[in-house]
């Protein structure tokens, strides 16, 4: 801190003002980089203060030579005084002052708001906590930035910095750059012109040139060296800024591969299949909510089709909502989305529309129009902002928290058009891969497509031939009033099946049977319609919504006897186009009279409908909630299998300490019993030692026994452990056997020993140390340096060796009988001979030289 104190006192204003100058740049070109990502201007503000903020505790950690601890300590302050007001505006009472939800926010933000800005839509706005991802990154690189530049010569160190932001840009970004030319040349013209001018400037001030007066400052602009480089360098910088924007054509890579976003990885986080297929509620509507106001909306047409929700896969049960984990794939992804900001840039023709929910509950949002431009959470009645959903390929949204009554808000939208009759001439289907119908689809349905689709080779008449063709040879029928001609509800494999005869057949003798033949409403033909093209190779998806009763222009209130559903086919150039395949309400089967008879027959209970057809859960159900689910007995697992289930990783935990503690007691066992009576005696020491580096306190392989115990007598006086050492030697090294006795009594000072060194620490430690495996660790460790002792001292031998019979052969001597060696090679001999060849034992704590000297004093 000393040397950083001195060059931030030393070094002058005007440099220090380009240094920070310079790096306030370099930031704010890589904050720029996520404007695609945010939208609007509030990221741009959090940006900037952020960067203020690291700045100003830069300067003043680095005039009053603040610490480390101390810089943290006043940037988590600064963090959570002013991170309400820029950061977390959204639950920041008035947007500035801090309330609990917001303090909380900043809190959690380091670890929750990189997830939510890769999982939200773009833009992503101010909501879910995402400005902290571009407040954090700021605030944290700004602060050692700033603070390495003012203290310390390390220039290019807090030169990387500005480049880690633009790094966060690039993976929090979009996968569209925002002006990667003029910011890429501007990063690298900054960045090259101030590093070089530091780099000179240092060079300057360790060197006296000649040509440079003594009051002339080393990075003063009348510097001539100084002076002359930054021309000629401008030059340069000049003319490969210009060869780059004319070469700009062919240094961009090929659309779709320019930038990598991480946000092109991530798995959505709302999944349909948890939701039952709003569909399956059509008939719901009509029987339950008829008369109920479901929702009002403002700004629409008469006759104008209000979206609930976009279905493309079928199962022979359900038409259901399908999403995938690729947001441009067919059938789109369901990706977080903000409120408040523009989704796309609004068309003269776009309208804006009021919904206010009423009666209706579930999580499909009703929209309109062919594409949403913005979405406007309206006062305070629901969590809209922090669970709103929009698939942008569907046009489906989704609030999370289910809609509730009270709940408003406003749809920036571009209506839909239909096309002319030009555009219908030269209209081909697109070519996209919507979810497959399933393998097992009867053959019925490819032939009834294409005899209705014709021989034509228009694909708009082909469509239009197939829905006239409904139109045209069906009945209508909801069979909900008791004026109805009997209708089943639902869309699935046994009802559409019903539905490919043409022709409607009764029962003559029972008039209240259900006919059979093409009879439905909305739900089946559009149903039917789409099954019938999708099979004949056409892109088309039931869409299931609402249709703005006539008289009601402006302002409408949408009941439940509003529901509808149509067709839509994508083509070329035009998106979705909308079919309508129903046939006229007033176009109903005349039903045969009935018989009259003198004695009525007993009514004849229908049979229930299909399996494939489970009655419909309340709107916005889950598909937990769906009934006739009953548990199977079979398949619940007793309480014995969950207590299993749930010891099983204790009782496994439980087996390894106990083999531990088992291998520790037979290895004791086999040092106390085993081996000759000098191994025993070595085998109790090494006993200690063992305990001693279970305990933390590991010895050291070239520290001998005295030295070792002299150690451990000193930290714990009485344990007697140099009195173990002493006899240790003299039972290993000495002339004479130690009898049975001995051993027996060494072995019990061993223990009492290992008792004071398992006393002398706290509980924890003894019992982290009981089942410790760093004594088995110590002894491959020991094994491993006697072999590498071994192989030196075998190496040393076969050169003395070898130099001997060299000098031999050059006096003409020959090959000479092996020598006596004398000096080094005869000590080399000696400490050989002490090693044995077969099982090794040497006490750890003693090294090759201790031994060699104990060797030497006891022969």
């Amino acid at each position: 801190m000393r040397e950083d104190t001195t060059f931030f006192e030393t070094r002058g204003h005007g440099p220090r003002a380009v240094d920070i100058a310079v790096m306030a740049v370099l930031f704010l070109l890589a904050v720029l980089g996520l404007q695609d990502a945010y939208g609007g201007a509030d990221y741009l503000l959090a940006g900037v203060m952020a960067l203020a903020v690291g700045t100003i505790v830069a300067l003043v950690g680095a005039r009053w030579r603040w610490g480390v601890l101390r810089v943290t300590l006043a940037t988590l302050v600064l963090h959570l005084l002013l991170g309400s007001t820029f950061a977390a505006p959204t639950h920041a009472l008035f947007h500035v002052i801090p309330t609990l939800a917001s303090l909380r926010e900043l809190l959690v933000a380091p670890i929750t708001a990189w997830k939510a800005m890769l999982t939200v839509s773009t833009p992503v706005g101010s909501a879910h906590g995402v400005l902290g991802v571009v407040w954090i990154s700021t605030l944290l690189l700004s602060v050692a930035g700033m603070s390495i530049v003012l203290r310390t010569r390390r220039y290019a160190l807090a030169w990387l910095f500005p480049l880690a932001l633009l790094l966060v840009s690039v993976a929090f970004g979009t996968s569209a750059a925002v002006a990667p030319m003029l910011r890429g040349i501007g990063v690298a013209v900054i960045s090259l012109a101030w590093l070089t001018w530091r780099f000179e400037s240092a060079r300057l001030a360790s060197a006296r040139s000649t040509i440079i007066s003594d009051t002339v400052r080393p990075g003063s602009w009348r510097n001539p060296v100084l002076r002359r480089r930054v021309i000629g360098g401008g030059l340069v910088l000049v003319i490969a800024c210009g060869a780059t924007a004319g070469a700009q054509a062919l240094l961009d890579p090929p659309p779709g591969t320019a930038r990598f976003a991480l946000r092109d990885t991530m798995t959505p986080p709302f999944d349909p299949d948890e939701y039952v297929s709003p569909l399956t509620e059509f008939r719901g509507y009509l029987k339950h909510q008829r008369e109920a106001e479901l929702f009002t909306v403002t700004g629409v047409e008469d006759g104008e089709l209000v979206r609930l929700a976009t279905l493309d896969r079928y199962d022979l049960q359900t038409f259901a909502v399908a999403s995938s984990t690729e947001r441009t794939g067919p059938s789109g992804a369901f990706l977080r989305t903000a409120t408040g900001v523009d989704l796309h840039e609004a068309s003269p023709a776009a309208r804006t529309a009021t919904v206010t929910i009423g009666e209706y509950r579930g999580v499909w949002m009703p929209t309109l129009g062919s594409r949403t431009d913005r979405i406007d959470a309206l006062g305070e009645g629901g969590d809209l902002a922090e669970n709103l959903y929009l698939n942008q390929v569907s046009q489906t949204a989704v609030d999370a928290s289910v809609l509730g009554s009270g709940e408003s808000y406003d749809l920036v939208y571009e209506p839909y058009r239909h096309p002319t009759a030009q555009e219908q001439d030269e209209m081909e289907f697109a070519d996209i891969d919507l979810p497959p119908l399933p393998e097992n689809l009867p053959a019925e349905y490819k032939e009834l497509a294409e005899a209705a689709v014709g021989d034509t080779d228009d694909d708009y008449a082909k469509m239009q031939n197939l829905s006239a063709t409904m139109q045209s040879t069906g009945y209508f029928s909801h069979g909900v009033d008791p004026e109805d001609t009997l209708s089943l509800p639902g869309h699935g494999a046994s009802r559409l099946n019903a539905m490919l005869a043409e022709e409607i057949s009764y029962d003559a003798e029972d008039v209240t049977a259900m006919p059979q033949g093409r009879i439905g409403d909305q739900e089946q033909y559009a149903a039917l319609t789409v099954v019938l093209a999708r099979s004949v190779g056409i892109p088309a998806r039931v869409v299931m919504g609402f249709e703005v009763p006539a008289g009601s222009a402006g302002e409408a209130t949408i009941t439940g006897d509003d529901v509808t559903a149509w067709v839509e086919v994508a083509y070329e150039g035009q998106g979705w186009v909308r079919f309508d395949p129903t046939p006229e309400q007033d176009d109903t089967p005349t039903q045969p009279e009935k018989n009259k008879v003198e004695k009525p027959r007993p009514q004849v209970a229908q049979p229930p409908p299909p399996p494939a057809e489970p009655p419909s859960p309340p709107p916005g159900a889950t598909s937990e909630d769906a009934p006739g689910e009953e548990e199977d007995p079979a398949q619940t697992s007793s309480w014995a299998v969950y207590a299993a289930a749930g010891s099983g990783p204790f009782l496994l935990l439980g087996a390894l300490l106990a083999a531990i503690a088992l291998a520790k007691a037979r290895r004791r066992a086999h040092r106390r019993t085993r081996g000759s009576a000098a191994e025993r005696i070595d085998g109790g020491w090494q006993e200690l030692l063992d305990v001693r580096a279970d305990l933390g306190r590991p010895a050291d392989v070239l520290v001998t026994r005295r030295e070792l115990a002299a150690e451990i007598e000193a930290e714990l006086p009485g344990a007697g452990i140099a009195v173990l050492a002493e006899r240790a030697d003299r039972g290993v090294f000495g002339p004479e056997e130690m009898p049975q006795a001995a051993v027996d009594e060494y072995w019990a000072q061993v223990m009492d020993s290992r008792a004071a060194l398992l006393a002398a620490v706290p509980w924890h430690r003894r019992l982290r140390g009981r089942f410790s495996l760093r004594s088995f660790r110590r002894r491959r460790a020991l094994r491993r340096a006697a072999a590498r002792d071994r192989q030196r001292l075998d190496a040393r031998r076969e050169s003395s060796r070898a130099q001997a019979e060299q000098r031999a052969a050059r006096r003409g001597r020959g090959v000479p009988e092996p020598a006596q060696p004398r000096g080094i090679g005869r000590l080399l001999d000696r400490i050989g001979a002490a090693i044995p060849r077969g099982r090794t034992r040497i006490p750890r704590t003693t090294s090759t030289t201790s031994t060699t000297r104990s060797t030497q004093e006891d022969r």
